[in-house]
């Protein structure tokens, strides 16, 4: 076997599932992540698709369904909490044959890192400084100082993904920003009883909140912004401040939801962006996950296409016997035509979940009261919620 020792920079989703397969198929895997602890919260995302054959070969189905938040439906409600109608999750689930979750995405990252096979390293509170790929190897400096020398490096570290930058250029030269910002947290104090994931649209804006299966309740906040703003991503008051502007008159329970921000302690905050890139390798180094085909937050199949990409791309190195230069090739040939489609699938989605006039949020409302109809929930499985892509066996 060539190139055995493989860094992946990210222990989320995609640097996870990366490192599963490989340990698999005989690599020797080494995770660096930046966090101190493995990383929690994280906002609500529907598993389904081509991530749910990837759990089924990772033998995780049945742990997924453990973390399920069993919603009957999705519903919208007025400024007084009133409900306007709801997309019915029956209907879904019965579609896709019980082939979807509901989960919490740290949920679902916590599962696939419970599943790593022992022994995989994994170093904490460190990351990537910089990455020299010569004489056969990749030689990369840690934020600590240490210089460790391995086959190859992948970089599985998100929509702000260092290796990216060191390897292929700036973010900017790949960011597709959607005009769009998302905020997600928990809270402590429970504002509703209500069991189904509740919706309240202003025009460019989005409130929503639902209860987890631990009792305490989560805040996903979404609105338009026609400006990219410059603020700073490691000042979490700032961006609170930034909800507070956005958020702090507009009705129902938002108010509320402002006062338990204060109190949490997994508050997530970021522009909802693609990454559009030609090449996803260079050299020894390759990329996975929301670093290079991220199809936005609002796509709600970043995740799923992650464990995909991780799949195909650890596969294709068991294939070639480690060979690189064509497994990184075939990794992009079978999986990039699937992702560009999947990104232009995304740019309209991102239109109407958060609908700009109140005669869209008023047609959206009469679309999600179709969803009733077997006919109707069966039709928009198919076309939303069904992958065409065909995964091979390695």
């Amino acid at each position: 076997m060539k190139n055995e020792n493989i860094l992946i920079s990210g222990a989320g989703i995609a640097g996870t599932s990366v490192a599963f397969w490989l340990s698999k198929y005989g690599f020797k895997p080494v995770i660096v992540e930046k966090s101190p602890v493995f990383r929690t919260g994280g906002y609500i995302i529907d598993f389904f698709g081509v991530g749910f054959e990837v759990a089924e070969k990772m033998n995780i189905v049945d742990a997924l369904r453990n973390e399920d938040i069993q919603m009957n439906e999705v519903t919208a409600v007025n400024k007084d909490g009133k409900r306007i109608s709801g997309l019915n999750m029956y209907q879904f689930r019965k579609a896709l044959r019980g082939r979807v979750f509901s989960l919490k995405r740290s949920s679902l990252a916590k599962t696939i890192y419970d599943a790593l096979p022992k022994g995989i390293e994994i170093i904490y509170n460190n990351s990537i400084k910089s990455l020299k790929d010569e004489n056969g190897a990749v030689a990369v400096e840690f934020e600590d100082g240490t210089i460790r020398n391995f086959d190859l490096v992948i970089g599985a570290d998100g929509l702000h993904s260092k290796v990216r930058e060191l390897a292929f250029g700036p973010e900017d030269k790949f960011e597709k920003f959607f005009g769009y910002y998302v905020s997600s947290f928990t809270m402590p104090d429970k504002l509703t009883v209500n069991k189904n994931f509740l919706s309240y649209s202003l025009p460019g804006k989005q409130a929503n909140l639902y209860t987890l299966n631990d009792g305490r309740q989560a805040a996903l906040l979404i609105y338009r912004s026609n400006n990219k703003l410059k603020y700073n991503h490691h000042n979490v008051k700032e961006q609170m401040q930034l909800l507070r502007n956005e958020y702090a008159h507009e009705g129902w329970l938002c108010q509320q939801m402002l006062d338990e921000m204060e109190k949490t302690e997994d508050f997530y905050f970021d522009a909802v962006s693609q990454i559009k890139m030609d090449t996803w390798s260079r050299g020894r180094i390759s990329l996975v996950g929301d670093a290079c085909d991220c199809p936005s937050l609002l796509s709600g199949q970043g995740s799923t296409l992650a464990m995909a990409a991780s799949y195909i791309l650890a596969g294709e190195l068991k294939k070639s016997n480690g060979d690189h230069t064509i497994a990184f090739s075939e990794y992009e040939r079978k999986f990039k035509p699937f992702i560009d489609n999947k990104q232009k699938l995304a740019q309209g989605f991102a239109a109407s979940f958060v609908p700009s006039s109140a005669l869209s949020i008023w047609l959206r409302n009469m679309a999600l009261r179709l969803s009733g109809f077997p006919f109707f929930a069966k039709w928009m499985a198919g076309k939303f919620m069904v992958d065409d892509i065909v995964l091979d066996e390695y």
